[in-house]
């Protein structure tokens, strides 16, 4: 055929065009996807339980802290504005520099009391801590606290300092109790009303400290009385 060839060229050159057009109105291709980073997930940061301040580690711990000798133990001294921890003697005292009230004692009782919180079948240990101006002023106290202690890993740790919540106008609200519970402790304050003296405060509350991984924070205080 005559025209054979040429109709060829005009089809191949018609192909061309209809090609680089389809080209131009292609979409772009998607950007790259970034990988998310360590800890993160697609709708932000991964969740995970607070770990223990490398601060408050003691050191190793037995299996079961009613093995603890307590005398050998630290106490925490955040509770009086004193950073990290605190080496009381055998008697259960020590000296100490507050960030807030200069030299003060720093004191550790014996009775420990035990519970558990996170539903290993291992307790932790509840410890009473108080400061005071070691006589200076006749001060009975600057400031109490329960330390918690627990097994973490293979060591023992301080998980925080439990301050009595329920505010007075006069005197230092009293720590007197505490219970475990699932997941918590349960803290029983006794606090002063206008009219109390200062050996029988005659109000009652209550906080209670919910366990987060490794840490403890107060709820609101609930007087009872």
């Amino acid at each position: 055929m005559p025209h054979g060839p040429k109709r060829t060229i005009r089809l191949t050159a018609l192909l061309t065009v209809l090609l680089m057009t389809g080209a131009c109105d292609a979409a772009e291709p998607a950007p790259p996807v970034t990988p998310s980073a360590p800890g993160t997930t697609a709708s932000g940061p991964a969740s995970s339980a607070p770990s223990p301040d490398a601060s408050l580690v003691v050191g190793p711990a037995p299996a079961d802290l009613r093995d603890v000798d307590w005398g050998d133990v630290p106490v925490p001294g955040d509770f009086c504005g004193i950073p990290g921890l605190v080496p009381v003697d055998r008697t259960g005292d020590a000296m100490a520099t507050s960030r807030t009230w200069g030299p003060v004692r720093v004191t550790r009782t014996k009775n420990i009391v035990y519970g558990d919180t996170d539903g290993d079948r291992r307790d932790e240990a509840v410890v009473f801590v108080g400061c005071d101006d070691n006589g200076a002023t006749q001060n009975e106290g600057i400031a109490v606290a329960y330390a918690v202690y627990a097994r973490v890993g293979k060591d023992l740790v301080v998980l925080g300092s439990m301050t009595p919540r329920q505010k007075t106008t006069q005197y230092h609200t009293r720590l007197v109790g505490a219970e475990f519970e699932p997941g918590r402790i349960i803290v029983h304050e006794k606090w002063y009303r206008p009219n109390d003296g200062h050996c029988c405060p005659s109000g009652d509350a209550t906080t209670v400290w919910t366990r987060e991984g490794d840490r403890l924070k107060p709820g609101a205080p609930r007087v009872t009385s």
